[in-house]
């Protein structure tokens, strides 16, 4: 059977790199561990060695020299004595993760659709090829979400400095920033880490937080474990490890759901049973701000908290918001850490 050679990941931030050439020929043999091209990320160049022995066969469409390539791009494939390559050559460039799961469960990777949009299939993509994702679990939330008593709160916060510390800790998204403020905010106030269930209210211990991500057709909430005392370099793995798994699971303690990258400058969002509150943040752009007699232009970040009020009432509620802007605006003590 022909075997892929595909990009490689250099590095765990990495997602496309500049193919640099090839070091072997159309029909040349290989052996493992001999160098077969060179790739470039923006750290590293690296001679890329065979994982097999065979022939070599450059794919139809592979790229030339110099090219931007994205990692999980098929390049080209060893063959074996007599071996032809595939009759079909369409690209598909795949995650190593998904390749490998696409294996364990017998699916042929060329039969799968990354989601709308996307450049590259993820193992998200390969198991819903498998069996497809119904959107029944999501319909039972809202259910129960619109049966909970609901208010809202709404506060915008000043991100001038926060901005500049991302910058400083790039590839760090603002979504990093904004799951460990939520985690420290909720160790802060425990009253507001419960949910209803059978008519009481139920603490946590944990302060695992759900980021809500939309995967094709299908609302999906992958949970960073307890990143309060994580690292933003950590974090940052977490939830790329997150939303390429997706494992949903219930016992997060609040959801974020971040609609500022599509241009949305405010909203409200609704609750994710069984959790008690979730944090909706909107586009961040400059707006004026009242600062004395003066309306200057400040970086601002709109959020909202939406929050059952059968669990939590309105002053801890406000409290939790509070102490959450409050990070935002002064992250300096926060975020200290990237690895």
């Amino acid at each position: 059977m022909p075997i892929e050679i595909t990009v490689p990941r250099l590095g765990w931030s990495m997602e496309e790199g500049v193919f640099a050439g090839w070091l072997k020929a159309e029909g040349d043999a290989v052996s493992i561990g001999e160098p077969v091209f060179a790739l470039e990320s923006e750290k590293v160049t690296m001679e890329v060695e065979a994982l097999d022995n065979g022939i070599l066969h450059i794919a139809a469409d592979a790229p030339a020299a110099d090219s931007t390539v994205i990692v999980g791009q098929r390049l080209g494939y060893i063959l074996q004595n007599g071996e032809a390559p595939p009759a079909t050559e369409q690209p598909r460039f795949a995650s190593p993760r998904a390749r490998s799961t696409a294996r364990e469960l017998g699916i042929d990777i060329a039969s799968v659709q990354p989601r709308e949009g996307a450049k590259r299939i993820i193992e998200a993509d390969v198991l819903q090829a498998k069996q497809p994702k119904p959107r029944t679990t999501l319909a039972r939330r809202m259910e129960e979400s619109f049966r909970a008593p609901h208010f809202y709160l709404h506060a915008d916060a000043n991100v001038e400095i926060l901005a500049r510390l991302r910058h400083q800790h790039r590839p760090a998204a603002y979504n990093d920033f904004l799951i460990k403020a939520i985690a420290i905010a909720l160790v802060r106030h425990p009253r507001v880490n419960a949910y209803w269930e059978d008519g009481a209210i139920v603490p946590r211990s944990t302060q695992h937080i759900a980021l809500a991500a939309q995967i094709g057709d299908t609302l999906y909430t992958p949970v960073i474990a307890n990143p309060a005392e994580k690292s933003l370099g950590q974090i940052a793995r977490d939830r790329l490890q997150a939303l390429e798994q997706l494992k949903d699971f219930a016992n997060a303690s609040a959801t974020l759901s971040n609609l500022g990258p599509f241009g949305v400058d405010r909203f409200e969002a609704i609750l994710n049973p069984p959790q008690s509150i979730i944090v909706a943040v909107g586009k961040i752009a400059r707006r004026p701000v009242v600062e004395g007699d003066l309306v200057v232009a400040r970086l601002t970040m709109p959020i909202s908290l939406s929050v059952d009020h059968r669990v939590v009432d309105g002053v801890p509620a406000a409290q939790f918001l509070q102490t959450l802007v409050a990070i935002l605006e002064s992250p300096e003590s926060t975020y200290t850490e990237w690895e």
